[in-house]
């Protein structure tokens, strides 16, 4: 089941978000509380016998032996003057005996005389007993610290939570109420509209007969409705009007039932006389505003659901914590207590259905019901979030326009190189190669959401951790656009368009201390995906699944930015990025010349993500025992490792020209054979193309 706190922000009205309950808030204050209870256990167990006496003389207001009296409450049931109390908890258990601990301290045989200040000199046996003693007694007094310490822990945790929750409670339910009272003064106001339209003065209509629409709350004042009498009176108003609009304008009457039924609401005659358009254009507005009205109480609705849902949610992980308390908020997160349990907000839903149904719909409740669902374009919704979205797309492509534009205008206009020559150019493509496999990510989740493949079950995910679309591409969106200006810092200075106080290369080493940032944190994201990337390569040792397989198949593609990777951290660790681009050092770069980066780091990353396949299928081959897919696409990598391997080698055996034409031979059949056995099998086997039957 998904987590409530990831359903609770998919529910939220982001203009109400900061009036929802703070679920995860409450959670961690559990925590707290649950951690400090355990410590009071662990150390109850260490010593059952002294805490038990520490905790029986708390509880009964007697002083222990080497304590004070001190009056402390039950854990489990704190009163309301438990804060002077956690006060006087906290006085005497850090209360040190320094008389007594001092003795610890003085010469064996000896201890100080009070009227001379000096040493005087004890038998050797009462001087070992009293050492003895007192160290026993100093242990003694940490232990009982510790223990109180840790039950005023646990009481102040507990108090927090009580805290806590009476002010959610209290923030819900006045925004709830408060919204209820701007609902109704909206509609109050859509009445007074229509008594004037009808030419009626506003108090024709008398509203003291009229029967609360939600029960009034204790300090709240009392919110009315509308009667069935005077809706009748509103209904036969716009009846009139409607239908003295269609005596004067018959040969209208299809563009007004349009105007009021239809998905067509915009339409009004323009060849209708002044005073009839007029008339429709009020019933227009009329229409608008119930809609409106309908769909913010539908909201509000949602809002009491899902508040009340994670108070109950998060009192029952209370009495899960703190059995001994269990039930202390029964009477407390109750139905009426929680926004009236949205029954006010449901009524005045209801009412409206039962206003818009009498005055477009000839009392076709059904009919108005789906008229007034929210429909896209029709003004009344925006989806700011892919509005943000959007916006910062724009800002990614202009940006990219830009670089682009420099780029070619400095070649066409220098005759020089762009930026694919800089020296810092392999940072900016390693970097590109990891965007691009965020952006296509966030594609294929858009895809398989928006196709209904259930991914997640597929690829056995966690559904805590699962993100959205959206939430994906505004991630890359934001990583885009962070990418791109230190990509134009980076070309502005190398041209000197801008002031070169320091060198270029700082620029990609702001972009590398951002991206390192990013795939560490957020740590509750990034720690599965660590561990999914450790199991990949670790691929014997663990059994591999589906995602990993998927997972192994991206990182056969990502070759090229794995070596641009490394080049990277070659050229941070060697300080390269801190020379001067018009210096001739800064195209050295001495250590990617080594043999140990060229012959061994270079054909290693090449070959690595070939291994990794090449493992996931011999272990799956020992997990199943099935020889064929496993065994014949085992030997696909294989192949292909074969080819790799002698083509990041190839500069070894150039010396000698009769061998040279032999390893050329061999590599051009190897390279053909392995080519089309790949192709094949993703022919065959993966995508399903071609049956053998």
């Amino acid at each position: 089941m998904v987590e409530f706190g990831l359903k609770l922000e998919d529910n939220k009205v982001e203009e109400w978000s900061e009036y929802y309950i703070q679920y995860e808030r409450l959670k961690k204050i559990l925590k707290k509380c649950k951690e400090a209870r355990q410590k009071c256990a662990d150390l109850e167990e260490k010593r059952p016998d002294e805490a038990a006496t520490i905790r029986k003389a708390v509880e009964s207001g007697l002083s222990t032996p080497h304590q004070s009296s001190v009056s402390l409450p039950q854990l489990s049931e704190p009163t309301s003057s438990s804060g002077n109390q956690l006060n006087k908890i906290s006085e005497d258990s850090h209360h040190e005996p320094t008389s007594e601990l001092s003795s610890l301290f003085h010469p064996l045989g000896t201890s100080p005389d009070e009227s001379s200040g000096r040493y005087s000199s004890y038998g050797s046996e009462s001087a070992l007993t009293r050492a003895f003693s007192g160290v026993s007694d100093y242990f003694s007094r940490s232990f009982e610290r510790q223990f109180r310490d840790a039950m005023k822990e646990a009481l102040g945790t507990s108090n927090e939570f009580d805290e806590a929750l009476d002010e959610e409670i209290k923030r819900v339910n006045d925004f709830y109420f408060s919204k209820m009272k701007e609902l109704e003064q909206r509609l109050i106001f859509l009445k007074e509209s229509v008594k004037m339209a009808r030419g009626q003065n506003a108090d024709s209509v008398s509203d003291s007969d009229e029967t609360p629409l939600i029960t009034q709350r204790k300090g709240e004042s009392s919110i009315l409705s509308l009667n069935a009498q005077t809706m009748e009176h509103l209904a036969a108003a716009v009846r009139r009007r409607l239908t003295g609009s269609r005596k004067s304008c018959d040969s209208n009457e299809d563009s007004t039932q349009r105007l009021l039924g239809d998905e067509d609401e915009d339409i009004i005659d323009r060849n209708a006389n002044p005073e009839d358009a007029r008339k429709m254009k009020e019933a227009q507005s009329i229409k608008r505003a119930l809609i409106d009205e309908y769909r913010t109480a539908k909201l509000l609705h949602n809002f009491s659901i899902m508040n009340y849902t994670g108070f109950v949610k998060i009192v029952k992980k209370y009495d899960k914590t703190i059995k001994e308390s269990q039930g202390k908020f029964k009477k407390i997160v109750t139905s009426d207590t929680i926004c009236n349990g949205g029954k006010d907000v449901e009524g005045f839903a209801n009412r409206l259905e039962f206003l818009f149904a009498n005055w477009f719909c000839d009392r076709d409740i059904n009919e108005a019901r789906a008229q007034m669902l929210p429909k896209k374009g029709d003004g009344l919704q925006m989806d700011w979030s892919q509005l943000r979205l959007g916006y910062r797309m724009g800002m990614c492509s202009v940006l990219a326009l830009w670089v682009c534009w420099d780029c070619i205008w400095g070649m066409l206009q220098n005759g020089s190189t762009t930026i694919g020559g800089r020296t810092a150019f392999p940072v900016f493509r390693g970097f590109f190669g990891l965007l691009l496999v965020q952006w296509f990510w966030g594609a294929s989740v858009w895809v398989w959401t928006r196709y209904r493949v259930n991914y997640i079950y597929i690829m056995d995910l966690d559904p805590h951790l699962v993100r959205s679309p959206i939430a994906i591409f505004n991630d890359s969106v934001d990583d885009t656009l962070f990418y791109l200006i230190t990509m134009l810092l980076y070309y502005k200075a190398g041209v000197h368009d801008i002031p070169g106080n320091f060198p270029a290369g700082i620029f990609p080493a702001i972009a590398v201390c951002y991206a390192l940032y990013r795939l560490i944190f957020p740590l509750q994201l990034r720690i599965p995906m660590w561990t999914t990337i450790w199991e990949v390569i670790t691929a014997p040792m663990t059994s591999p699944a589906f995602y990993h397989s998927y997972i192994g198949d991206i990182f056969t593609s990502m070759v090229k930015v794995f070596q641009d990777l490394a080049w990277t951290t070659g050229f941070m660790l060697s300080g390269d990025f801190l020379i001067s681009e018009d210096s001739k050092r800064a195209t050295s770069h001495t250590w990617s010349h080594a043999s140990w980066y060229k012959q061994i780091l270079i054909p290693l990353l090449t070959l690595a993500p070939l291994w990794f396949r090449f493992n996931q299928c011999l272990r799956r081959y020992m997990d199943t025992g099935n020889r064929f897919p496993h065994l014949a696409n085992a030997f696909k990598y294989a192949l292909t490792q074969t080819v790799t391997l002698f083509g990041a080698f190839h500069p070894l055996y150039m010396t000698n020209k009769h061998e040279s034409a032999l390893f050329q031979l061999f590599w051009t059949c190897a390279f053909v054979s392995s080519s089309l056995y790949s192709f094949f099998w993703d022919v065959y086997m993966d995508w399903g193309y071609v049956s053998l039957h």
